[in-house]
């Protein structure tokens, strides 16, 4: 049995379902704006060798036995989570307040993208940039990321197939720390307030070799299989899994979120 609709009818239906869908569109245009107002924001990182002066750019880098010539790390899927300023106004305590995310924005697409950065070349540190574009304003706490496995290019790139790779040398011998694990990482700011973005703002990730290298002790690495460098992978070519058991467990600990 087939229903007829009047055209007075119709007209009336058709009315609601445009209302409905306006209704709906401007639902959604509060949303996206409901976290008020962005600002510039550009996240670089770099690595530090733990000493009390800070991370000083062209500063040699020696921890712990460990003579480091090169350090590179892949990231992607970077988010970064934050106290809402509306929230912050409000008097609401920041360890009461509930973190949003910065998904959706121009900095967390650009962030998310994968990327090989250089923290430290020819035993010299240096800052990568991660990304740069708007973010919400607010107080961010926390970063949170994967490392990120190169796989393109060749045995020729010291990167591919790697997440992480460190090379310099263990009481002169030439010695190379890596991963290849795409594990999540989440990195706390230095303070815990977190860093402010009210206006432009320039934050940095930083690896802490000093942290990193916590507790390793480099003089039992070997060059078991006698190729001439001490290898620290997972492979455990050269029997040093302890080693990178131990560094791989302190990675997390070792990135922290710093204002530049």
């Amino acid at each position: 049995m087939k229903m007829k609709i009047s055209m007075k009818n119709y007209q009336k239906i058709a009315l609601a379902a445009a209302i409905g869908f306006m209704s709906f569109s401007c639902t959604n245009d509060d949303d996206i704006n409901a976290d008020g107002p962005q600002s510039k924001v550009a996240l670089s990182a770099t690595a530090s060798n733990g000493s009390a002066s800070g991370a000083g750019i062209n500063e040699r880098v020696d921890v712990n036995g460990f003579a480091v010539s090169q350090f590179s790390v892949g990231t992607k899927d970077v988010e970064m989570k934050y106290a809402a300023k509306a929230d912050l106004l409000a008097g609401i305590s920041i360890g009461d307040i509930t973190l949003k995310t910065n998904v959706n924005t121009a900095l967390h697409a650009e962030s998310s993208k994968s990327k090989n950065l250089i923290l430290v070349n020819n035993g010299e540190l240096r800052v990568s940039t991660i990304a740069e574009g708007r973010s919400p304003d607010g107080n961010y706490t926390e970063v949170e990321f994967r490392l990120f496995k190169k796989t393109e290019g060749n045995d020729n790139d010291p990167m591919h197939e790697k997440s992480l790779w460190i090379a310099g040398e263990i009481e002169g011998k030439v010695s190379t720390i890596w991963l290849n694990t795409e594990k999540l990482l989440k990195a706390k700011s230095e303070n815990a307030t977190g860093v402010e973005v009210d206006g432009d703002t320039e934050m940095v990730l930083v690896f802490d070799l000093n942290k990193l290298f916590a507790d390793v002790n480099f003089s039992s690495a070997v060059d078991a299989n006698a190729d001439g460098k001490i290898d620290i992978g997972p492979n455990s070519a050269d029997g040093n899994a302890s080693i990178l058991a131990k560094i791989e467990s302190n990675l997390e600990s070792s990135v922290v979120l710093k204002k530049k």
